[in-house]
């Protein structure tokens, strides 16, 4: 494995010819098109990872995660992002301008995510439909309640668009995810998602974290709580979301652990772990062709209670060439790393993305930056770091055709 300060490394990754396969028919077993590991394999990808020279860095990012703004209309008490929340957005003007500047710049796709919820920018539908008459693939990562302000653009332009409900029933989500009037919003949010399920062109999915409260364990497996009186958990509705999700018309169902504020996924409580095992099989039964039931990846480590700490062995996150977070407070290396002064890239409210991209503070934090200590959390670009790594160092990749160009 090389790092960055290795000047033996090529600068251009080598490829072979042939593709892996050439259709859905040939594809091996096992082969799975939700592992980013494996969209990375895409002929097209692969040939522009080929154009970077890893020693200079890339000359844009193809993904780009956009926090429009950092207002939100829920008061969940688990929030990761809580100190970061209502402190402001991208002006209007600045937020179109910035939309037209990273399309200029190459990027192929951008998901609407946040801080806070994404689709309270008013331009937020304009921002669908441009990038989307422009060939941009989008995702959007939402709490579903302002779905029906923008049925018509998430409908026709969005690929996919995974709402985070982590409930089956109102009175479960008001205690987790509650709104400031006092009303669950469960109810209007499946109605929104009812509605999109019948008339959306891209995917639909219903996020369900397992939500632990009086929870004073984190990443420390020897410290899991054993007494439940003092201990809230939503696990008892992971099927029954299950099945609401299916009903709306949901192309897939995923369940994950929930994570502390430093991204280290939360143990659960022992009495809660069976349940829990015992719910997703229930979900897991659930299934078809046209509805899918996913786990996280760490789901089944947490219950096994393992180490949460994920060791890096490589000093460069290649993946962060990649793709990149821009938010109104700045432009991170990646969500990890949402609101932290020293891995933030540049502002881009007086500059543009490509100045941004190619600026001198952008390439210190790059320099500086090393996993093997900046990231001992459980990232979901782990495993694309080292297959990247060994593209870099010259092992020859099988490429596939293209499937789903939304890395």
């Amino acid at each position: 494995m090389l790092d960055k300060a290795e000047a033996t490394e090529p600068n251009h990754v080598h490829v072979t010819e042939e593709p892996l396969f050439r259709n859905a028919a040939e594809k091996p077993e096992g082969y799975n098109e939700i592992k980013l590991t494996n969209k990375l394999q895409q002929k097209s990808i692969v040939k522009h990872i080929s154009t970077i020279d890893w020693k200079a860095g890339s000359e844009a990012p193809i993904v780009v995660e956009f926090d429009p703004t950092t207002a939100c209309n829920l008061h969940c008490p688990d929030c990761i992002s809580g100190d970061l929340l209502n402190q402001g957005a991208f002006e209007r003007e600045r937020i179109r301008d910035l939309t037209r500047e990273m399309v200029d710049a190459g990027v192929k796709a951008v998901i609407l995510i946040g801080g806070g919820e994404p689709l309270s920018h008013p331009e937020v539908g304009w921002i669908i439909e441009y990038l989307g008459r422009h060939g941009v693939k989008i995702g959007i990562t939402t709490n579903g309640i302002l779905i029906n302000r923008y049925m018509d653009q998430i409908a026709e332009y969005v690929d996919w668009c995974r709402i985070s409900m982590d409930a089956g029933t109102a009175e479960t989500f008001q205690k987790i995810r509650p709104h400031a009037s006092g009303k669950s919003k469960f109810d209007l949010i499946c109605d929104n998602m009812r509605e999109l399920g019948k008339r959306k062109k891209g995917r639909m999915g219903y996020s369900f974290m397992i939500y632990s409260e009086g929870q004073y364990a984190s990443y420390d497996p020897n410290t899991i709580i054993s007494d439940a009186e003092t201990y809230y958990s939503n696990a008892h509705e992971i099927a029954e979301a299950a099945q609401v999700a299916k009903t709306l018309g949901c192309d897939y169902f995923e369940v994950k652990p929930m994570y502390d504020v430093n991204h280290y996924a939360i143990a659960q409580a022992k009495p809660y772990i069976d349940l829990i095992r015992d719910q997703v099989e229930a979900a897991k039964a659930l299934a078809t062709e046209d509805f899918r039931v996913l786990q996280a990846v760490k789901l089944q480590a947490t219950l096994a209670g393992e180490r949460t700490i994920e060791e890096k062995s490589y000093t460069r996150c290649a993946v962060s060439e990649l793709r990149t977070l821009v938010t109104p407070s700045g432009t991170y290396v990646c969500p990890y790393f949402r609101g932290k002064p020293d891995k933030e890239l540049g502002s881009l409210h007086n500059q543009s993305f490509k100045e941004m991209w190619a600026g001198e503070q952008r390439a210190s934090v790059m320099e500086k930056l090393n996993p093997s200590q900046d990231c001992r959390m459980h990232c979901i670009r782990h495993d694309s770091n080292l297959i990247l790594e060994d593209m870099i160092s010259g092992k020859p990749v099988p490429v596939v055709e293209d499937f789903d160009l939304f890395i």
